[in-house]
């Protein structure tokens, strides 16, 4: 503490930022051959909330049934089920004026079609079906698991104390977080995913050895 006041107590208060305006957003289909490329590498992507808003905590737990982890549904339908790729997986990226929740899948030439179909209609499952009360259970313990972990070491407690100041101008306790993981229904998570996937929303991204391979908004309809 003595240490801090000597080098930063001269420092005046600084203002608060001001709210940033979300960006627009245009969702587009990118196909680029690369021959060299033995896999079609594919990226599918929609718009979702910045790092602080209020439904944050839905957002973690959608991504984390879409496909958080080897008993999400996205690892299960096709990489165990379908076998059609080795590695698939979502992410969610917040930041402070807007976010995105994109879904990875690294396929063969012949089942990129097949493989993007999938994902489109595990958005449509997610939109259409309420998520059954044991699966929801085990994406909660999982997401609590992985924050638990995250904060293992001083430099990570560190790391979140300074992010939480800098985006919500106070410190949530872990107790808090858990909280709020636990009060995430199934009929939230059924309302944030009929506004995150929408047709015209969703972006692609396809690379590799294409051969004609064609891909249309038709396709991707959810």
């Amino acid at each position: 503490m003595n240490l801090a006041r000597e080098h930063f107590e001269s420092l005046p208060p600084g203002r608060q930022a001001t709210a940033d305006s979300s960006p627009s957003t245009h969702a587009r289909i990118a196909l680029r051959n690369k021959k060299s490329l033995e896999q079609v590498q594919l990226c599918l992507g929609v718009p979702s909330y910045p790092l602080p808003h209020e439904e944050r905590f839905t957002c973690y737990i959608l991504n984390t049934l879409l496909g958080g982890g080897m008993s999400s549904r996205l690892f299960q339908n096709i990489r165990e089920r379908q076998g059609l790729a080795y590695a698939v997986f979502s992410e969610l990226n917040p930041y402070r004026d807007t976010g995105c929740l994109s879904v990875y899948a690294g396929t063969s030439r012949e089942s990129a079609g097949k493989v993007v179909q999938s994902i489109v209609s595990e958005f449509r499952k997610l939109k259409t079906e309420t998520v059954p009360p044991e699966e929801l259970r085990r994406a909660k313990d999982q997401l609590k698991g992985s924050l638990m972990l995250s904060l293992e070491s001083s430099t990570a407690r560190m790391s979140n104390l300074a992010r939480q100041e800098m985006y919500f101008d106070r410190f949530y306790t872990l107790d808090e977080l858990i909280d709020k993981i636990e009060g995430v229904t199934a009929e939230e998570l059924k309302e944030l995913a009929e506004q995150f996937f929408h047709t015209d929303s969703i972006a692609v991204t396809v690379l590799g050895n294409l051969n004609g391979l064609k891909l249309t908004r038709e396709q991707l309809a959810c």
